[in-house]
């Protein structure tokens, strides 16, 4: 080959990622990763992959997709619900997503892997990157360890009787405060399964607007 073809064809392989960035930025196409852990709530990852999966339902609305990962490619729920990760965690590029989710779920089922550096380092990382990190009940946690809570209001589930979460949340350096969802600096932190649904609009406003989040309610008919 050339040297004339090799400069062409790396100009174009060039010109094709800029593309794909561009399309990204102006809001064609938004990717979201999904960390599912062993003994995730149900709900909890249901509310996001349904919800943000009518973004590719509806025409008249920007689509997002939705990856999942996790450290292996059968994950299991509390309750005993299988999924499959799209992509295994030390395959991901964060540089390649907008948004983060991290929902809860329970450390007798396995939940505390969680807290694994791979996790809090992906975390910092797409937040970094200008990212929306969006978490569910405990989800919270994780991320209050990973540092960027540190100051900022949040909340998380505080009915446990075997685990005092806001005081972790305090001494992470976040302000633990009384709402069902708080969101502060492209931080999303709610208390508990009950507001799942609503944190995945929320997410889904932040990423596409609020007129394509209402297009999602009513097809959904959460009128």
């Amino acid at each position: 080959m050339l040297y004339t073809d090799t400069v062409i064809i790396l100009k174009c392989l060039h010109l094709v990622e800029k593309i794909k960035r561009k399309k990204t930025v102006d809001g064609f196409t938004k990717k979201v990763l999904l960390f599912a852990p062993q003994g995730f709530e149900d709900i909890e990852v249901a509310a996001f992959t349904d919800i943000l999966g009518w973004t590719r339902v509806l025409k008249e609305v920007k689509p997002v997709d939705v990856v999942i990962t996790a450290f292996r490619k059968n994950i299991c729920s509390k309750h005993g619900l299988t999924i499959k990760s799209h992509l295994l965690l030390n395959k991901i590029n964060p540089d390649d997503y907008q948004a983060l989710i991290i929902p809860g779920g329970h450390n007798d089922s396995g939940y505390a892997e969680v807290y694994k550096k791979e996790v809090i380092n992906l975390i910092k990382k797409v937040y970094e990157n200008g990212g929306v990190i969006a978490t569910i009940c405990v989800g919270a946690l994780p991320v209050a360890r990973s540092g960027i809570l540190e100051g900022k209001k949040a909340t998380t589930y505080a009915s446990s009787k075997r685990h005092d979460n806001l005081q972790v949340l305090r001494d992470c350096g976040a302000v633990p405060v009384d709402k069902r969802i708080v969101v502060t600096d492209r931080i999303i932190t709610n208390r508990g399964p009950d507001t799942s649904v609503e944190v995945a609009f929320k997410l889904l406003e932040m990423l596409n607007g609020k007129e394509d989040m209402k297009k999602v309610r009513k097809a959904l008919m959460f009128n």
